[in-house]
């Protein structure tokens, strides 16, 4: 049976379904959510996607302050479905025992999430591609992601596999696609799911999720699991002869001969050499090539959605889950840190309401996804109180929404014992933790990033400035303690926030003052003495994981007796007072393991040998597929069950190198 049949019943099932929710369906917009996996917003890839430019850059409005939370995959895919930080999911990892998708069923995440959410308003809703690390073989249904009328996932251990394609539909036993482009099939089923709505009036939520433009997995022909590696990705064979000059934007922050950028990891990083440029600038070009296959998938859809006529009625979104680093500051390939290149991120809007052609400075971020969704949906009263995030105001009705999103303070979070570099493990930093807490406070008067790491280090930017992070003025005679004043007490405050507290941290800070809603508000001197008595941001010790015991006070302030007759340091002083009661730990993480986070199911244990055999159950193809997308029939002629075998073997692929190396 072809997709579109089976998918047409879906629809008409979900169609006839009752009930108050869909009482004012007329009046709800489709939303249709495009979702690319590790794309960055400042190193100019969007810029290489006419179909993109076309329909979404000329026809919409470009959010460029827009941002995730976390700069890893999977902790920033569920932050995002569930409309908070990464700290109040506790998922913080792409992994167990710290994150996947054992460890977001444990928690019951799943249980109350954005496509329950949805289908409570009256929506239809569909999911296809990648949905986050560890849904494999051997789970896929255990259970099957609640929420979706219709779903087509990814699984791994072939999620990293360009050409080859692997799926589980509606949590059915997986297939696989004979000599496919992992991204054409995605484009296939996206198509046929939209087609599938020609014939209805009730409201779609359709997220459809691209692997590209992330790295893939490799071995050498001739190796078995030791060989497994990472590579930049593959693109489809059409694509595979593009941009053969292009190369990274020369920034100021591209591979500075001088290291300005030196809290923990960052000042152990050597200079890239010229071999080590030129292969960073040939990843960026696979990465582009990789985005073409992505574009087109755009342009297919906006046609579908014309040719419905459901275009105007329809909110088209695009972002990434995390940015990516190429070369700035010394770093070679990859994400997770706290600079710009990894924590901004494309969002680009188009729909009713929504200014053509524009260019946004209004500040958000991923866990405001989510709330601003349900509010284009009609569904807010579906939005649980513990949301962190708020509602985005892309159109004037949304603008005088009761729960707004942080008019200008977000946090960004990480946890991990090092920086790794994919496709090259040899360049990581030899020492330094990659823990931290980093603010950001952005407006028309001031664009600042404040961190504080594990290691006792602080970084502080004024990026209207020094929009390139080439100046530390932490400690600078520049900057006042007043102001560092403030900037501490705010991200004591985001530094474990939950619901409202993150929406509006001012109101943690100032209860009884609602005049106060910015920093240029809370810069008042009247205030000093208050902001004196606010804890310093700390962590006991650096962990891979969150632990509120590791970064929470008792208590935001200052007792009487410790802050009284507190003088005010000039900033030099307190760097020094910092650095000497900072305990040097070698600036290695501690990587804890909680036991009780391990997955309870007990994979079999075998052999790498035997591993790789069962990996090899599903054939793979070793000449270059994606000539051309496939039709919806020619999709279901490639389609083979994956061996079973296979299914009934559980295998800890983490254990054997899918992620640990570099499967963010």
């Amino acid at each position: 049976m072809l997709l579109t049949k089976a998918l047409l019943a879906v629809f008409a099932i979900a169609s006839t379904a009752t009930g108050a929710a869909i009482g004012n369906q007329k009046e709800q917009p489709n939303i249709l959510f495009i979702f690319t996996d590790d794309q960055d917003a400042r190193l100019d890839s969007l810029s290489y996607m006419p179909n993109v430019q076309k329909h979404l850059v000329q026809q919409g409005t470009t959010y460029r302050n827009h941002y995730a939370t976390i700069a890893v995959c999977c902790p920033s895919r569920v932050g995002l479905l569930r409309g908070q930080y990464a700290h109040n999911t506790n998922i913080t990892d792409v992994s167990p025992p710290h994150g996947g998708y054992e460890k977001f069923n444990r928690l019951k995440l799943g249980e109350d999430y954005l496509p329950l959410w949805l289908k409570k308003s009256g929506y239809s809703t569909h999911y296809i591609g990648k949905l986050m690390n560890e849904y494999t073989v051997n789970n896929y249904n255990n259970p099957v992601p609640a929420g979706f009328d219709y779903q087509d996932q990814l699984v791994d251990p072939f999620t990293y596999t360009y050409n080859t394609a692997v799926f589980s539909r509606d949590g059915e036993a997986p297939v696989f696609y004979h000599n496919t482009y992992q991204t054409d099939v995605i484009h296939t089923k996206a198509l046929t799911a939209l087609k599938a709505q020609r014939n209805s009036d009730k409201p779609f939520f359709l997220w459809v999720a691209p692997m590209a433009p992330h790295g893939q997995f490799r071995f050498d022909p001739d190796g078995g699991l030791e060989s497994i590696k990472s590579e930049p990705p593959i693109s489809a064979a059409r694509h595979a002869d593009l941009f053969q000059d292009v190369k990274i934007p020369r920034r100021p922050n591209f591979n500075p001969a001088n290291q300005t950028k030196t809290a923990s990891y960052w000042k152990f990083l050597d200079r890239l050499t010229e071999d080590e440029v030129d292969e960073l600038d040939e990843t960026y070009r696979r990465r582009l090539r990789a985005l073409q296959a992505v574009d087109e998938l755009v342009g297919s859809l906006f046609d579908e959605l014309e040719t419905q006529g459901k275009l105007d009625n329809t909110y088209i979104v695009y972002s990434a889950d995390n940015g990516y680093h190429l070369g700035q500051h010394r770093a070679y390939a990859g994400k997770t840190t706290n600079i710009e290149e990894d924590i901004n991120v494309p969002l680009l809007v188009r729909g009713p309401g929504v200014a053509k052609n524009k260019v946004s400075d209004i500040v958000s971020a991923h866990h405001d996804l989510a709330p601003t969704f349900l509010a284009l949906a009609k569904g807010d009263e579906h939005v649980p109180a513990w949301v962190d995030g708020g509602v985005i105001p892309w159109t004037e009705h949304l603008q005088s929404h009761p729960k707004p999103a942080s008019e200008e303070t977000f946090a960004v979070e990480f946890w991990f014992e090092q920086l790794f570099n994919e496709y090259k493990p040899h360049l990581n930093a030899p020492s330094g933790a990659n823990t931290y807490k980093t603010l950001r406070v952005i407006s028309e008067k001031y664009n600042l990033k404040y961190a504080v790491w594990c290691t006792g280090e602080h970084e502080l930017f004024d990026l209207k400035e020094d929009p390139y992070e080439l100046d530390n003025i932490y400690g600078s005679s520049e900057v006042s303690v007043q102001l560092l004043d403030r900037l501490d007490a705010l991200l004591s405050v985001l530094q474990t926030c939950r619901g409202p507290t993150c929406r509006d941290p001012w109101r943690v800070i100032h209860p009884d003052n609602k005049e106060i809603r910015t920093l240029t508000d809370a810069l008042h001197q009247k205030y000093d003495s208050l902001y004196r008595r606010f804890r310093k941001v700390t962590f006991k010790e650096c962990l891979s994981y969150f632990s509120a015991a590791n970064e929470e006070p008792n208590d935001l302030l200052l007792h009487d007796e410790e802050q009284q007759d507190v003088p005010y340091s000039s900033p030099s002083q307190l760097v020094a007072e910092q650095q000497m009661a900072f305990v040097h730990q070698d600036e290695q993480c501690l990587h804890h393991f909680d036991l009780s986070s391990v997955q309870t199911k007990s994979p079999l244990a075998m052999s790498r040998k035997e591993v790789h055999r069962l990996y090899k159950l599903v054939p793979q193809s070793t000449d270059p597929v994606g000539h051309n997308v496939p039709s919806e029939a020619e999709l279901e002629k490639r389609a083979s069950p994956v061996p079973q075998e296979l299914l009934d073997n559980p295998v800890d692929w983490v254990k054997y190198g899918f992620y640990s190396k570099f499967g963010n």
